[in-house]
């Protein structure tokens, strides 16, 4: 195994049962690779006794170390706290319900150590049952012909990165579900193992069927990050500019009508001028969102975004 130092992230959402059992078992694996490690276990506003359990399991192993947020901000962002408070040069994310096997931890780090920059974990089985199984697979389909990325699995939160690919990457709500799909867009060296997911031995799933609309939702959001993020005018110029020469060409047309051939626009031909001048309006704004929006793409980029999480407290520091 390298040197390099490993964060192992973990959100944690309500599983105060499985928190010393997921630490034993994290624990042991860096014992016996005997990597530089750290793992640290984010609180996302749970209300049970999740963390108590973080910091006991942190008082018991020197590297681990807790992050209590300030409220229930999502999976997206509670994983996006751990990564901007860690220093490895590695980082694995991975769930807190016992469902992702700390065993293959490993599996991941030997695949980085071949030039990889992400390595992701595909289901070799799937406990879940014949509803969601189906919706999972139509999802994946989507995504794949969304992103065109290359890979088996897009909802793996059990995946390994370099950490240059997540410091140039804006974590918002729900991003974790195409992570994998929008850092592939980009060219890098990406990989996937096969892993098994275990039954949940505590606890509840948060994951439920009423969850699609999001997901329909997050998919369009996909769309639209992979295609035009950085260049948001192309999408928005390009409808702006096809719809105000519509719009011209057909006000153009009934105006020269008017004048050349008895055209009655107020009598004949009212609601279509009337539509003409609206397209015109309509792609005069969209052009000019078009350029609002570059600006603001190049605002961002060039200036501190602020966080979009707050934290109540620390176990301690990692530095």
């Amino acid at each position: 195994m390298s040197l390099s130092k490993v964060s192992v992230v973990v959100p944690l959402y309500n599983e105060q049962e499985n928190i010393a059992s997921l630490a034993e078992e994290i624990h042991h694996v860096f014992k016996e690779i005997k990597n530089h490690y750290e793992v640290i276990l984010v609180n996302d506003g749970s209300m049970d006794g999740t963390w108590k359990a973080i910091e006991h399991s942190c008082n018991k192993f020197p590297n681990f170390f807790g992050i209590d947020l300030g409220g229930n901000f999502g999976q997206s962002i509670a994983l996006r706290s751990g990564f901007e408070n860690s220093t490895g040069e590695i980082i694995i994310f991975m769930d807190g319900d016992m469902q992702h096997n700390p065993a293959d931890i490993p599996r991941f780090l030997n695949k980085m150590e071949e030039g990889y920059d992400m390595v992701g974990g595909f289901k070799r089985e799937n406990p879940e049952g014949f509803i969601k199984k189906n919706l999972s697979k139509t999802a994946h389909w989507l995504i794949k012909k969304i992103s065109s990325a290359d890979m088996k699995y897009f909802g793996a939160t059990f995946r390994a990165y370099r950490r240059f690919l997540l410091e140039n990457t804006n974590i918002l709500k729900d991003t974790h579900r195409f992570l994998g799909a929008i850092l592939a867009k980009k060219g890098i060296r990406q990989t996937e193992i096969p892993i098994t997911i275990r039954c949940r031995n505590s606890g509840q799933s948060h994951y439920k069927v009423s969850k699609l609309f999001s997901v329909i939702i997050d998919l369009i959001f996909l769309k639209f990050t992979v295609s035009y993020m950085n260049k948001p005018f192309r999408l928005f110029g390009f409808i702006g500019i096809l719809t105000l020469l519509i719009g011209l060409i057909s006000s153009f047309y009934l105006l020269a009508g008017s004048i050349f051939m008895n055209f009655n626009i107020r009598i004949e031909y009212l609601s279509e001028f009337l539509f003409s001048i609206f397209l015109i309006i309509i792609g005069a704004l969209m052009i000019s969102f078009g350029f609002v929006a570059e600006i603001g793409i190049y605002n961002y980029f060039g200036g501190d975004a602020i966080r979009p999480y707050s934290i109540r407290k620390k176990t301690k520091t990692n530095d």
